[in-house]
Protein backbone atom coordinates (compact mmCIF):
# COMPACT_ATOMS: atom_id res chain seq x y z
CA UNK A 1 0.00 0.00 0.00
CA UNK A 2 1.47 3.04 -1.17
CA UNK A 3 -0.77 5.96 0.92
CA UNK A 4 -0.12 5.63 4.67
CA UNK A 5 -3.09 6.60 5.94
CA UNK A 6 -5.61 5.57 3.62
CA UNK A 7 -7.88 4.34 6.38
CA UNK A 8 -7.77 7.91 7.96
CA UNK A 9 -8.67 9.76 4.64
CA UNK A 10 -11.83 7.37 3.89
CA UNK A 11 -12.96 7.91 7.75
CA UNK A 12 -12.90 12.05 7.31
CA UNK A 13 -15.82 11.19 4.98
CA UNK A 14 -19.25 12.53 5.89
CA UNK A 15 -21.28 9.46 4.86
CA UNK A 16 -21.15 6.36 3.16
CA UNK A 17 -21.79 8.07 -0.52
CA UNK A 18 -18.36 10.02 0.16
CA UNK A 19 -16.36 6.79 1.87
CA UNK A 20 -16.97 4.94 -1.04
CA UNK A 21 -15.65 7.39 -3.57
CA UNK A 22 -12.72 8.79 -1.28
CA UNK A 23 -11.78 4.97 -1.20
CA UNK A 24 -12.07 4.76 -4.88
CA UNK A 25 -10.21 8.24 -5.88
CA UNK A 26 -7.35 7.31 -3.41
CA UNK A 27 -7.17 3.67 -5.00
CA UNK A 28 -7.13 5.47 -8.18
CA UNK A 29 -3.81 7.84 -7.47
CA UNK A 30 -2.18 4.98 -5.94
CA UNK A 31 -2.36 3.00 -9.49
CA UNK A 32 -1.16 5.88 -11.03
CA UNK A 33 2.09 6.18 -8.84
CA UNK A 34 2.61 2.53 -9.40
CA UNK A 35 2.45 2.39 -13.32
CA UNK A 36 4.76 5.12 -12.78
CA UNK A 37 7.61 3.35 -11.06
CA UNK A 38 10.53 4.56 -12.85
CA UNK A 39 12.05 0.70 -12.54
CA UNK A 40 9.03 -0.60 -14.92
CA UNK A 41 9.56 2.62 -16.98
CA UNK A 42 13.26 1.84 -17.71
CA UNK A 43 12.61 -1.51 -18.29
CA UNK A 44 10.59 -0.97 -21.16
CA UNK A 45 13.18 0.80 -22.92
CA UNK A 46 16.57 -0.94 -21.90
CA UNK A 47 15.76 -3.64 -24.91
CA UNK A 48 16.68 -0.87 -27.14
CA UNK A 49 20.37 -0.79 -25.73
CA UNK A 50 22.34 -3.41 -27.79
CA UNK A 51 25.32 -4.28 -24.51
CA UNK A 52 27.50 -6.35 -26.83
CA UNK A 53 28.36 -3.02 -29.29
CA UNK A 54 29.81 -1.67 -26.30
CA UNK A 55 33.19 -2.56 -24.57
CA UNK A 56 31.98 -0.50 -20.87
CA UNK A 57 29.03 0.48 -19.71
CA UNK A 58 28.61 3.11 -17.02
CA UNK A 59 25.72 4.95 -15.33
CA UNK A 60 25.09 8.09 -14.27
CA UNK A 61 22.43 9.76 -13.06
CA UNK A 62 20.18 12.37 -11.15
CA UNK A 63 16.90 13.16 -9.76
CA UNK A 64 13.74 11.81 -7.72
CA UNK A 65 13.09 8.78 -10.01
CA UNK A 66 16.90 8.14 -10.10
CA UNK A 67 17.09 5.70 -7.72
CA UNK A 68 14.50 3.07 -9.12
CA UNK A 69 15.63 3.98 -12.66
CA UNK A 70 18.92 3.07 -11.70
CA UNK A 71 18.24 -0.41 -10.11
CA UNK A 72 16.17 -1.45 -13.25
CA UNK A 73 19.50 -1.03 -15.13
CA UNK A 74 21.79 -2.25 -12.64
CA UNK A 75 19.53 -5.55 -13.23
CA UNK A 76 19.37 -5.23 -17.07
CA UNK A 77 23.15 -4.40 -17.54
CA UNK A 78 24.86 -6.92 -15.58
CA UNK A 79 28.65 -7.47 -15.30
CA UNK A 80 28.88 -5.19 -18.62
CA UNK A 81 27.96 -2.53 -16.03
CA UNK A 82 31.61 -1.28 -14.92
CA UNK A 83 30.65 1.48 -12.54
CA UNK A 84 28.37 4.26 -11.83
CA UNK A 85 26.88 7.00 -9.56
CA UNK A 86 23.61 8.74 -9.18
CA UNK A 87 22.56 12.03 -7.38
CA UNK A 88 19.46 11.69 -5.11
CA UNK A 89 17.67 13.26 -2.11
CA UNK A 90 16.80 9.89 -0.49
CA UNK A 91 16.93 6.11 -0.75
CA UNK A 92 14.52 4.42 -1.54
CA UNK A 93 14.26 0.93 0.62
CA UNK A 94 12.38 -1.82 -2.07
CA UNK A 95 16.11 -2.80 -3.71
CA UNK A 96 19.88 -2.34 -3.48
CA UNK A 97 22.00 -1.26 -5.40
CA UNK A 98 25.54 -2.62 -5.72
CA UNK A 99 27.83 -1.59 -8.35
CA UNK A 100 26.20 1.96 -9.21
CA UNK A 101 27.46 4.23 -6.36
CA UNK A 102 24.66 6.64 -4.56
CA UNK A 103 25.01 10.17 -3.66
CA UNK A 104 22.78 11.99 -1.05
CA UNK A 105 21.99 15.42 -2.11
CA UNK A 106 19.70 18.58 -1.17
CA UNK A 107 16.43 19.23 -2.93
CA UNK A 108 14.27 21.45 -3.26
CA UNK A 109 17.72 23.80 -2.24
CA UNK A 110 21.33 22.18 -3.41
CA UNK A 111 23.51 21.53 -0.92
CA UNK A 112 27.41 20.45 -0.80
CA UNK A 113 26.08 16.94 -1.40
CA UNK A 114 24.61 18.31 -4.88
CA UNK A 115 28.28 19.38 -5.66
CA UNK A 116 30.03 15.83 -5.25
CA UNK A 117 27.41 14.52 -6.75
CA UNK A 118 28.00 16.79 -9.79
CA UNK A 119 32.09 16.12 -9.70
CA UNK A 120 31.90 12.07 -9.38
CA UNK A 121 29.13 12.46 -12.36
CA UNK A 122 31.48 14.17 -14.67
CA UNK A 123 34.42 12.13 -13.57
CA UNK A 124 33.01 9.10 -14.48
CA UNK A 125 31.54 11.06 -17.83
CA UNK A 126 35.29 11.74 -18.99
CA UNK A 127 36.46 8.36 -17.98
CA UNK A 128 34.35 6.58 -20.55
CA UNK A 129 36.04 6.13 -24.12
CA UNK A 130 34.79 6.22 -27.51
CA UNK A 131 34.21 2.62 -27.64
CA UNK A 132 31.91 2.47 -24.35
CA UNK A 133 28.51 3.82 -23.32
CA UNK A 134 26.88 5.77 -20.52
CA UNK A 135 23.68 5.44 -19.66
CA UNK A 136 21.88 8.51 -17.97
CA UNK A 137 18.78 8.48 -15.62
CA UNK A 138 17.66 11.82 -15.07
CA UNK A 139 14.06 12.93 -13.97
CA UNK A 140 13.06 16.16 -12.25
CA UNK A 141 14.90 17.47 -9.28
CA UNK A 142 17.90 17.09 -10.74
CA UNK A 143 18.79 20.79 -11.37
CA UNK A 144 18.69 21.07 -7.83
CA UNK A 145 20.71 17.29 -7.09
CA UNK A 146 23.60 17.60 -9.44
CA UNK A 147 24.87 20.87 -8.27
CA UNK A 148 27.99 22.58 -9.93
CA UNK A 149 28.23 26.08 -9.53
CA UNK A 150 30.75 29.01 -12.57
CA UNK A 151 34.02 29.88 -11.21
CA UNK A 152 33.12 33.03 -9.22
CA UNK A 153 29.92 32.18 -8.20
CA UNK A 154 29.87 29.74 -4.94
CA UNK A 155 27.53 27.36 -4.05
CA UNK A 156 26.22 29.74 -0.75
CA UNK A 157 25.28 32.38 -3.84
CA UNK A 158 23.97 29.51 -5.77
CA UNK A 159 21.65 28.16 -3.09
CA UNK A 160 20.38 31.74 -2.50
CA UNK A 161 19.33 32.49 -6.34
CA UNK A 162 17.21 29.09 -6.21
CA UNK A 163 15.64 30.40 -2.74
CA UNK A 164 14.92 33.33 -4.71
CA UNK A 165 13.56 31.62 -7.83
CA UNK A 166 11.69 29.01 -5.60
CA UNK A 167 9.67 31.81 -4.05
CA UNK A 168 8.68 34.21 -6.62
CA UNK A 169 6.28 32.43 -8.91
CA UNK A 170 8.49 31.78 -11.73
CA UNK A 171 7.85 28.86 -13.77
CA UNK A 172 10.37 26.02 -14.29
CA UNK A 173 11.00 27.21 -17.57
CA UNK A 174 12.34 30.88 -16.26
CA UNK A 175 13.98 28.76 -13.15
CA UNK A 176 15.85 26.75 -15.60
CA UNK A 177 16.90 29.26 -18.13
CA UNK A 178 18.83 30.93 -15.09
CA UNK A 179 20.47 27.93 -12.55
CA UNK A 180 21.68 26.55 -16.89
CA UNK A 181 23.48 29.96 -17.32
CA UNK A 182 25.06 29.39 -13.64
CA UNK A 183 26.26 25.64 -13.79
CA UNK A 184 29.31 23.75 -15.70
CA UNK A 185 27.08 20.71 -16.02
CA UNK A 186 23.73 21.81 -17.16
CA UNK A 187 22.47 23.74 -20.73
CA UNK A 188 24.23 20.62 -22.37
CA UNK A 189 27.49 21.08 -20.51
CA UNK A 190 27.13 17.26 -19.40
CA UNK A 191 27.15 16.05 -22.73
CA UNK A 192 29.94 18.35 -24.34
CA UNK A 193 32.03 16.06 -22.07
CA UNK A 194 31.43 12.74 -23.35
CA UNK A 195 33.71 11.09 -25.60
CA UNK A 196 31.51 7.58 -25.51
CA UNK A 197 28.18 7.11 -27.05
CA UNK A 198 25.52 8.79 -24.23
CA UNK A 199 22.04 7.30 -24.19
CA UNK A 200 19.89 8.84 -21.66
CA UNK A 201 16.71 8.66 -20.72
CA UNK A 202 14.37 11.10 -19.38
CA UNK A 203 11.11 11.69 -16.79
CA UNK A 204 10.04 14.54 -17.86
CA UNK A 205 7.95 16.75 -15.09
CA UNK A 206 7.52 19.77 -17.38
CA UNK A 207 4.68 20.80 -18.88
CA UNK A 208 5.16 20.24 -22.78
CA UNK A 209 8.23 17.92 -22.27
CA UNK A 210 10.50 19.95 -23.55
CA UNK A 211 13.64 17.86 -22.72
CA UNK A 212 16.07 21.53 -22.06
CA UNK A 213 13.95 21.84 -19.06
CA UNK A 214 13.88 18.64 -17.68
CA UNK A 215 16.70 18.56 -15.19
CA UNK A 216 18.08 21.62 -16.68
CA UNK A 217 18.86 19.99 -19.74
CA UNK A 218 22.34 18.22 -18.80
CA UNK A 219 22.70 16.67 -22.34
CA UNK A 220 20.23 18.50 -24.50
CA UNK A 221 21.39 21.86 -26.50
CA UNK A 222 19.74 25.40 -24.62
CA UNK A 223 17.98 27.63 -26.74
CA UNK A 224 18.13 30.79 -23.53
CA UNK A 225 20.41 33.31 -23.65
CA UNK A 226 22.57 35.02 -20.73
CA UNK A 227 19.90 37.92 -21.68
CA UNK A 228 16.90 35.44 -20.83
CA UNK A 229 17.82 34.79 -17.94
CA UNK A 230 18.48 38.40 -16.44
CA UNK A 231 15.23 39.20 -18.18
CA UNK A 232 13.09 36.50 -15.34
CA UNK A 233 15.57 37.87 -12.74
CA UNK A 234 14.11 41.48 -13.47
CA UNK A 235 10.46 40.42 -14.30
CA UNK A 236 10.28 39.04 -10.74
CA UNK A 237 12.04 41.77 -9.33
CA UNK A 238 15.28 39.80 -8.40
CA UNK A 239 17.74 41.73 -9.80
CA UNK A 240 18.79 44.05 -6.69
CA UNK A 241 18.25 40.62 -4.33
CA UNK A 242 20.47 38.26 -5.87
CA UNK A 243 24.22 37.86 -5.04
CA UNK A 244 26.17 40.37 -6.25
CA UNK A 245 28.65 37.57 -7.69
CA UNK A 246 25.73 35.95 -10.00
CA UNK A 247 24.59 39.60 -10.82
CA UNK A 248 28.57 40.08 -12.75
CA UNK A 249 28.29 36.95 -14.07
CA UNK A 250 25.35 37.04 -16.03
CA UNK A 251 26.06 40.66 -17.31
CA UNK A 252 29.33 39.12 -17.97
CA UNK A 253 27.84 36.54 -20.08
CA UNK A 254 25.29 39.05 -21.41
CA UNK A 255 28.25 41.05 -22.71
CA UNK A 256 29.84 37.85 -24.34
CA UNK A 257 32.86 37.69 -21.78
CA UNK A 258 31.43 34.24 -20.97
CA UNK A 259 30.74 31.21 -23.05
CA UNK A 260 26.81 30.39 -23.57
CA UNK A 261 25.42 27.49 -22.88
CA UNK A 262 25.54 24.59 -25.71
CA UNK A 263 23.42 24.92 -28.41
CA UNK A 264 23.69 22.34 -30.52
CA UNK A 265 23.19 18.39 -30.06
CA UNK A 266 26.05 16.56 -30.34
CA UNK A 267 25.89 13.07 -32.16
CA UNK A 268 27.08 11.01 -29.73
CA UNK A 269 23.91 11.72 -27.63
CA UNK A 270 20.46 9.80 -28.26
CA UNK A 271 17.85 11.70 -25.13
CA UNK A 272 14.76 9.52 -24.81
CA UNK A 273 11.93 10.54 -22.46
CA UNK A 274 10.21 7.20 -20.90
CA UNK A 275 7.92 9.20 -18.87
CA UNK A 276 6.08 12.10 -18.20
CA UNK A 277 2.76 13.78 -17.15
CA UNK A 278 0.69 11.74 -19.64
CA UNK A 279 1.79 8.59 -17.85
CA UNK A 280 0.30 9.79 -15.04
CA UNK A 281 -3.14 10.91 -16.49
CA UNK A 282 -3.52 7.46 -18.25
CA UNK A 283 -2.81 4.67 -15.35
CA UNK A 284 -5.25 6.86 -13.38
CA UNK A 285 -8.05 6.44 -16.46
CA UNK A 286 -7.44 3.09 -17.08
CA UNK A 287 -8.04 2.27 -13.18
CA UNK A 288 -10.98 4.54 -12.98
CA UNK A 289 -12.27 2.90 -15.96
CA UNK A 290 -11.75 -0.82 -14.05
CA UNK A 291 -13.75 0.86 -11.38
CA UNK A 292 -16.75 1.75 -13.26
CA UNK A 293 -16.45 5.36 -13.61
CA UNK A 294 -16.80 7.36 -16.56
CA UNK A 295 -12.83 8.33 -16.70
CA UNK A 296 -12.39 11.75 -18.61
CA UNK A 297 -8.83 13.67 -18.97
CA UNK A 298 -9.50 17.43 -18.85
CA UNK A 299 -5.80 17.96 -19.82
CA UNK A 300 -2.07 16.22 -19.38
CA UNK A 301 -0.72 19.66 -19.54
CA UNK A 302 -1.87 21.68 -16.36
CA UNK A 303 -0.15 24.66 -15.18
CA UNK A 304 -0.63 28.29 -14.38
CA UNK A 305 -1.61 29.83 -11.45
CA UNK A 306 -2.35 27.18 -8.69
CA UNK A 307 -5.13 28.37 -7.02
CA UNK A 308 -6.48 30.00 -10.34
CA UNK A 309 -6.11 26.31 -11.85
CA UNK A 310 -8.03 24.46 -9.27
CA UNK A 311 -11.25 26.61 -9.48
CA UNK A 312 -11.31 26.49 -13.25
CA UNK A 313 -10.80 22.88 -12.93
CA UNK A 314 -14.07 23.21 -11.05
CA UNK A 315 -16.12 24.85 -12.99
CA UNK A 316 -14.95 23.27 -17.05
CA UNK A 317 -16.41 19.63 -15.14
CA UNK A 318 -19.71 18.63 -16.26
CA UNK A 319 -22.09 17.08 -14.04
CA UNK A 320 -22.71 13.48 -14.27
CA UNK A 321 -23.20 10.77 -12.37
CA UNK A 322 -19.58 8.54 -11.93
CA UNK A 323 -17.59 10.72 -14.08
CA UNK A 324 -13.94 11.29 -12.74
CA UNK A 325 -12.08 13.72 -14.15
CA UNK A 326 -8.11 13.85 -14.39
CA UNK A 327 -5.21 16.75 -14.59
CA UNK A 328 -1.97 16.31 -14.91
CA UNK A 329 0.61 18.75 -15.18
CA UNK A 330 2.06 21.90 -12.77
CA UNK A 331 1.21 24.78 -11.54
CA UNK A 332 3.27 27.63 -9.80
CA UNK A 333 2.34 29.85 -6.98
CA UNK A 334 4.22 32.88 -5.77
CA UNK A 335 4.72 31.87 -1.69
CA UNK A 336 4.20 35.13 0.50
CA UNK A 337 4.92 33.90 3.65
CA UNK A 338 7.25 31.02 5.21
CA UNK A 339 4.42 28.87 6.70
CA UNK A 340 4.62 25.20 5.38
CA UNK A 341 2.60 23.65 2.52
CA UNK A 342 3.01 23.23 -0.84
CA UNK A 343 1.12 23.85 -4.73
CA UNK A 344 -1.27 20.69 -4.10
CA UNK A 345 -2.08 22.03 -0.31
CA UNK A 346 -2.74 25.39 -1.50
CA UNK A 347 -4.99 24.23 -4.38
CA UNK A 348 -6.95 21.92 -2.39
CA UNK A 349 -7.00 24.78 -0.37
CA UNK A 350 -8.42 27.73 -2.95
CA UNK A 351 -10.74 24.61 -4.33
CA UNK A 352 -12.55 23.65 -0.96
CA UNK A 353 -15.27 26.60 -0.15
CA UNK A 354 -16.42 25.75 -3.88
CA UNK A 355 -16.67 22.36 -3.05
CA UNK A 356 -20.68 20.65 -3.01
CA UNK A 357 -22.07 18.07 -1.35
CA UNK A 358 -20.89 14.60 -2.85
CA UNK A 359 -17.96 16.23 -4.48
CA UNK A 360 -14.46 14.83 -3.70
CA UNK A 361 -11.44 16.25 -4.91
CA UNK A 362 -7.41 15.53 -4.49
CA UNK A 363 -4.28 17.39 -5.68
CA UNK A 364 -1.08 15.12 -5.32
CA UNK A 365 3.09 15.54 -6.36
CA UNK A 366 4.19 12.21 -7.81
CA UNK A 367 6.95 12.12 -6.36
CA UNK A 368 5.15 12.36 -2.61
CA UNK A 369 6.70 15.35 -1.20
CA UNK A 370 4.66 18.31 -1.66
CA UNK A 371 6.27 21.40 -1.06
CA UNK A 372 8.10 22.08 2.61
CA UNK A 373 6.59 20.69 5.83
CA UNK A 374 7.20 19.57 9.03
CA UNK A 375 6.96 16.15 7.97
CA UNK A 376 6.70 14.65 4.00
CA UNK A 377 3.02 15.28 2.23
CA UNK A 378 2.26 14.44 -0.75
CA UNK A 379 -1.20 16.35 -1.25
CA UNK A 380 -4.26 16.46 0.13
CA UNK A 381 -8.29 14.49 -0.55
CA UNK A 382 -11.22 17.22 0.40
CA UNK A 383 -14.54 16.46 0.24
CA UNK A 384 -18.03 17.52 2.38
CA UNK A 385 -16.52 16.21 5.66
CA UNK A 386 -13.57 18.52 5.19
CA UNK A 387 -16.07 21.32 4.94
CA UNK A 388 -17.73 20.03 7.60
CA UNK A 389 -14.36 20.21 10.08
CA UNK A 390 -13.95 23.58 9.21
CA UNK A 391 -17.19 25.15 10.54
CA UNK A 392 -16.43 22.84 13.28
CA UNK A 393 -13.27 24.52 14.41
CA UNK A 394 -14.07 27.63 12.93
CA UNK A 395 -11.12 28.60 10.74
CA UNK A 396 -10.77 31.12 8.19
CA UNK A 397 -9.88 29.81 4.47
CA UNK A 398 -9.49 32.70 2.99
CA UNK A 399 -6.69 34.18 6.05
CA UNK A 400 -5.21 31.62 5.76
CA UNK A 401 -4.65 31.47 2.04
CA UNK A 402 -3.15 34.43 1.87
CA UNK A 403 -0.64 33.50 4.43
CA UNK A 404 0.16 30.22 2.43
CA UNK A 405 -0.21 27.97 6.31
CA UNK A 406 -2.05 25.33 3.76
CA UNK A 407 0.22 22.51 5.81
CA UNK A 408 -1.23 23.57 9.22
CA UNK A 409 -4.47 23.78 7.72
CA UNK A 410 -5.14 20.87 6.91
CA UNK A 411 -3.40 18.84 9.92
CA UNK A 412 -6.06 20.38 11.90
CA UNK A 413 -8.99 19.51 9.71
CA UNK A 414 -7.62 16.40 8.41
CA UNK A 415 -6.80 15.36 4.78
CA UNK A 416 -2.84 15.02 4.47
CA UNK A 417 -2.43 11.84 2.24
CA UNK A 418 1.34 10.54 3.40
CA UNK A 419 2.73 8.64 1.52
CA UNK A 420 6.61 9.54 1.84
CA UNK A 421 9.69 9.82 -0.64
CA UNK A 422 7.52 7.30 -3.41
CA UNK A 423 10.74 7.54 -6.05
CA UNK A 424 9.32 8.58 -8.79
CA UNK A 425 8.74 12.45 -10.32
CA UNK A 426 6.29 12.87 -13.04
CA UNK A 427 4.69 16.29 -11.86
CA UNK A 428 1.48 17.11 -10.30
CA UNK A 429 -2.10 14.65 -10.59
CA UNK A 430 -5.27 16.04 -10.01
CA UNK A 431 -8.81 13.95 -9.58
CA UNK A 432 -12.39 15.36 -8.84
CA UNK A 433 -15.62 13.29 -8.81
CA UNK A 434 -18.86 16.02 -9.63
Amino acid sequence: MIIKNKKELIGLAQNQAEKKLRGDMLAILECALAMSDPYFLVEKFLSQIDCKKYKKIFVVGAGKGAYRMALAAEKFLGAKLIDGCISVPAIIKNGHLKKIKVNLAGHPLPNLGSVIGAQKILEIIKNAGSDDLVLGLFSGGASALMCLPVDKVSLVDKIKVTELLLRSGATIDEMNAVRKHLSLIKGGWLAKAAEAQFTVFYLSDVVGDDLSTVASGPTVADSSTFSDAIKVLSKYSLLNKIPNSVKKYLEDGQNGARQETSKKNSANIKNIIIGSHKTLAKAAFEKAKQLKYQPIIITDEMKGDTEKVGIKFLTRAASGKKKIFIAAGETTFKVRTKNPGGRNQQMCLSVLPKLSNGQVFVAFDSDGVDGVAPEQVGGVIIGAGTLKNVQKLKINIKKTLQINDSYHFFQKVGGLIKTGYVGTNLGDIVLFSK
